[in-house]
């Protein structure tokens, strides 16, 4: 018998601390990696195995120590490569080891416990099961039996059916289910018929779950031109060297990024190894899959939050095994186990959505990093409006930079017009759509194109306020205004989803002047469907709750059943439709303005994809963003795709008031129901640490708070920042680490925020 340290998966915050278990007699085996179930605390959790250990000296001390109660799985989940990169994730964003390893689980855990009551409904005991389900069929394989009567021909003449079975069976490397013995020409009666004689065995059989596995088609096999041939040539030779290294691909909007990405992966595949493939959103797996298809068949597999926990399982069982060596998936597909790993591909690596709201804060392309450094896979970032930071370091030489600055078919960058909404007001033109927008929409449809239009912002209204006394229709549990929604006539908060009805007169005058302020997707969706010609697709968060949503409204949208999409900010990204030829942009400038310092690199990112889905065929493309503020430089810069110029001076400006890429962030929150408590922690933190800098222990800092957030209520938790800015967060996390703090239950450290508000 030996001991183990165990991380306790639990989903809290503060446990820190691997426990000891002893190894019974039965599970030898067990080692670094292993999912085990173990008591805790009076019940039985999950736990992964960290390392084995010896026993402790003292005799009080091993009375303590309780063995582990089972192994999970028949395999090891982590190899030394996940360990490592979950050991380095807790050590970066400053969270528990359990809490690291806990994101490489599909679901987060591999078991659930049911309570067990008599007819009174007393609790009896509990019971455990495997969360994660295998789907088996019924399968048959030749036995001896069967062997014996095929080589000695006894069967009947007649029966040909039941001799081509056998010889099938035969020669099977593996049991066989009723619809692969179909294939080969053999029906259910005759493997019934050998059953009953007792010449094959059955038996049940996994079978892998695959909601995109699709009859094998061939695709077209574009001409490179030099740019990415240069750019396929680099990455190809980093592959065959399996030393790390990090490229970014930076291109225009429709300058071929994804050819190069799948020539990249196709090396890497040839040489045996597998491909990641990171994209931001589910909207853009669809298209994305469908391409990869043609080159690699069904040896894809596909990961995203849509799929059910025990599909993710299969998935990460096809990568774990080899059986796939391409996975196309969204962030959390960072944390698949693989065989063989052998490059990283990271598409629009400039967006928001690879990076994760809820602690632990990681962010998925430090992520990759870590694991091609574990594994010596090369990362190819690709973007036509990189992170400011990434943009940093290719330029500065810590990445190779391969650029496109060119469309292989020869399309120029769509034309753009600004639209000074100002005018369109004064002019008494109060719709969302300006003249000139549903001018060009009518034409576009008119002559059988399509058009995308994007509104960052769902629903019908953004908000509802009595037209008397000015009170603003708010979520009674966030600092925040519902937002009316016209499919279920109702008002949302898109916080914390509490839902209630549209008020007949104001809750605090009595008034019945009430007024829906402000435009969202629906409203704008009906608004364009008063224009002659135009049907209109609507995609947003609320139009694609279902599994496959996404992928059918781009299916119809594509099949021209719909000439104008509209949607938030998932109908700007990567779509790649040549009969879109019109782009309107609604409230270009409303990112502009918000109280963050990556707001100015939010909105050119967005406008620049969002103009890149014009002209994309062989048509001349047409932009129209409409802006409150035409003379704004972000919007001018977006407009001629000049991400050069507008990155020049995002540099420089941040270099000015220190923020990233010339400082590290790091953003400490406060959640409590009581305010003044949640204050007074706040203050308590930042109280500590200027005592450490007054004492030199942390070196050059800023501290900024503690501050209100920007929505300073969510869920009826008060909410309270504290940033930190430093050369080096190290000696500042350190501090934090090593003090109470690290295990305040409702203090939350951020690592690299997305956002300072």
């Amino acid at each position: 018998m030996f001991a183990v340290n165990v991380a306790i998966n639990l989903p809290v915050k503060s446990l820190f601390r691997q426990f000891t278990y002893a190894v019974p007699d039965d599970l030898p085996f067990l080692d670094a990696g292993w999912r085990v179930v173990v008591p805790f605390s009076g019940q039985k959790v999950e736990g992964f195995v960290v390392e084995r250990t010896s026993f402790p000296e003292e005799p009080m001390q091993m009375a303590k120590i309780k063995n582990i109660e089972a192994a999970i799985g028949d395999r090891p989940w982590f190899d030394a490569e996940m360990l490592a990169t979950a050991r380095w994730l807790a050590h970066y964003y400053m969270c528990s080891l359990a809490e690291a390893m806990r994101l490489f689980v599909p679901g987060k855990t591999s078991i659930k416990r049911s309570a067990v009551r008599d007819e009174a409904g007393k609790l009896l005991y509990y019971e455990y099961a495997q969360r994660l389900k295998e789907k088996t069929v019924l399968a048959y394989r030749i036995n001896a039996a069967g062997r014996e009567t095929l080589a000695e021909q006894t069967l009947a003449a007649r029966a040909k059916g039941q001799h081509k079975a056998l010889e099938v069976l035969a020669v099977a490397d593996d049991w066989l289910t009723t619809g692969e013995l179909g294939q080969q020409g053999v029906s259910p009666a005759v493997i019934k018929a050998l059953v009953q004689r007792e010449l094959v065995a059955t038996g049940q059989k996994r079978i892998l779950r695959n909601s995109y596995e699709r009859p094998l088609q061939a695709g077209e096999r574009l001409v490179l031109t030099e740019e990415q041939k240069q750019a396929v040539a680099a990455v190809n030779a980093a592959t065959d060297a399996g030393k790390h290294r990090c490229f970014l691909l930076q291109g225009i909007t429709g300058s071929g990024k994804t050819e190069v990405y799948l020539r990249a992966a196709a090396h890497a595949v040839d040489a045996g190894k597998q491909v990641l493939m990171l994209v931001p959103e589910i909207a853009l797996t669809a298209q994305l899959v469908k391409r990869f298809q043609t080159w690699f068949g069904n040896t894809i597999a596909v990961a995203h939050s849509k799929l059910s926990q025990n599909e993710r399982g299969d998935v990460w069982y096809r990568m774990a095994t080899g059986q796939a060596r391409v996975l196309i998936g969204v962030r959390s597909a960072v944390f698949a186990p693989f065989e063989n790993l052998g490059l990283v591909i990271m598409d629009e690596e400039h967006e928001g959505s690879y990076k994760q709201e809820e602690r632990p804060n990681y962010h998925a392309r430090d992520v990759a990093m870590a694991r091609c450094r574990h594994t010596g896979a090369p990362l190819l970032l690709g973007s036509a409006t990189p992170d400011i930071c990434t943009y940093y370091k290719a330029t500065h030489g810590e990445y190779t930079h391969l650029r496109l600055t060119k469309r292989p078919n020869g399309s120029v960058l769509p034309e753009v017009e600004l639209v000074d909404m100002r005018q369109e007001l004064a002019e008494k033109n109060y719709s969302v759509l300006s003249r000139r927008l549903q001018q060009c929409l009518v034409t576009t449809v008119g002559s059988g194109e399509q058009a995308i239009v994007l509104l960052n912002r769902r629903g019908y209204s953004t908000f509802v306020m009595c037209r008397d006394c000015g009170y603003t229709i708010t979520c009674p549990h966030c600092a925040v205004a519902l937002v009316y929604h016209s499919a279920h006539e109702d008002m949302r908060c898109h916080y914390c989803g509490n839902t209630a009805p549209v008020p007949t007169v104001c809750p605090t005058c009595g008034s019945r002047r009430i007024k829906f302020f402000g435009t969202g997707t629906q409203k704008a969706e009906a608004e364009l469907e008063q224009l002659p010609e135009v049907r209109v697709l609507r995609m947003d968060q609320d139009s694609t709750m279902a599994k496959f949503a996404h992928e059918e409204i781009l299916r119809r949208f594509a099949a021209k059943e719909r000439n104008v999409l509209i949607g938030t900010q998932m109908v700007a990204k990567g779509h790649d439709i040549p009969n879109v030829t019109l782009v309107g942009v609604l409230a270009a400038d409303s990112a502009l303005n918000l109280p963050d310092y990556r707001a100015s690199e939010r909105a050119f990112s967005l406008l620049t994809q969002a103009a890149g889905r014009a002209g994309r065929g062989d048509k001349c493309g047409h932009v129209i963003f409409q802006t409150y503020d035409p003379e704004n430089r972000v919007v001018r810069l977006a407009a001629t795709q000049d991400y050069d110029t507008f990155a020049k001076g995002e540099l420089q400006a941040r270099q000015d008031f220190f923020y990233p890429p010339f400082a590290q962030i790091l953003k400490m929150t406060v959640w409590d129901k009581d305010e003044g408590a949640g204050l007074a922690l706040a203050q308590k933190v930042v109280f500590f640490l200027q005592r450490l800098q007054l004492e030199g222990k942390l070196g050059e800092m800023v501290v900024a708070g503690p501050f209100p957030a920007l929505v300073s209520k969510v869920r009826d938790l008060f909410r309270f920042n504290i940033l930190v800015k430093s050369e080096n967060l190290e000696p500042v996390k350190a501090a934090l680490l090593a003090s109470p703090f690290k295990e305040q239950p409702n203090l939350y450290f951020d690592v690299d925020p997305a956002s300072v508000i």
